[in-house]
């Protein structure tokens, strides 16, 4: 089983650098070089701050396009291809596909988060500023995140269109992030029992921001990365199981 899901990965990640994916890090670069150049001035003393809180900010935001413009429609272009008929007529279930397939995205986002983080530290090193190891927490976080999004565009993509996989992905990745405000906000007890409804029903991105704590130099609690990473695979396997449900029923044709 394990090696089905190794050659799935690996054919995704192929394709992703086929499609030039990894061109990402010269637009991160470019970005983070920028910004560098055109805040930095507006915030004299806070170099340190402005460089790590774009550099991390630039890394989650890319990643998410990744997600979007390759893991939404990651089944549909197998069906358009005819090539799902032949890999499902080999020994391989219709859930190893969709964990071959997520676990080929991840591939190419910790690719691309791993690159993203070496031109973050050379920035870094360039501008004077040390680079400190809880940097690399707050690139776990984003990490974790885009995992969680990324089980979600595999999700979305088995049951509609890459268009509308994108824009759900989308929806929910900016609903996670907004979910916490929008309980505070809430006044009134009827408003606060639909709200906390609904926040249940999207995922706690929130969890995995640990971006102004590293900025601030607050330390982050090893047990509050202990309990993200646990939710991001308590979420990653329901969203995987949904989407195998969702799969089998699936008429291909």
């Amino acid at each position: 089983m394990m090696a089905r899901l190794l050659t799935v990965a690996g054919w995704t990640l192929v394709e992703a650098v086929r499609e030039r994916l990894l061109y990402i890090v010269l637009l991160f670069a470019a970005l983070l070089v920028a910004g560098s150049c055109v805040l930095t001035p507006l915030a004299p003393g806070a170099q340190r701050k402005v460089v790590i809180d774009l550099g991390l900010a630039s890394m989650n935001l890319l990643g998410l396009l990744v997600v979007l413009l390759s893991g939404a429609g990651l089944v549909r272009r197998e069906i358009e291809r005819r090539s799902l008929d032949v890999l499902l007529s080999h020994p391989l279930s219709r859930l190893e596909y969709l964990v071959g397939k997520w676990l080929g995205l991840v591939a190419t986002l910790a690719v691309l988060v791993a690159a993203m983080t070496a031109v973050l530290a050379v920035t870094l090193m360039i501008s004077g500023v040390e680079f400190r190891a809880s940097l690399l927490l707050a690139v776990a976080g984003t990490m974790l995140e885009l995992v969680v999004v990324a089980s979600i565009a595999v999700l979305c993509s088995v049951f509609t269109s890459p268009t509308l996989a994108a824009l759900f992905t989308l929806g929910l990745f900016a609903a996670g992030h907004w979910a916490h405000g929008v309980t505070r906000l809430a006044t009134d007890t009827a408003t606060s029992s639909v709200v906390g409804i609904l926040r249940w029903m999207v995922p706690a991105l929130g969890l995995f921001d640990f971006r102004s704590d590293v900025v601030h130099g607050v330390a982050v609690p090893p047990a509050r990365l202990v309990a993200a990473a646990a939710y991001a695979a308590l979420f990653t396997i329901t969203a995987l199981y949904a989407a195998s449900v969702v799969f089998r029923r699936r008429d291909l044709r």
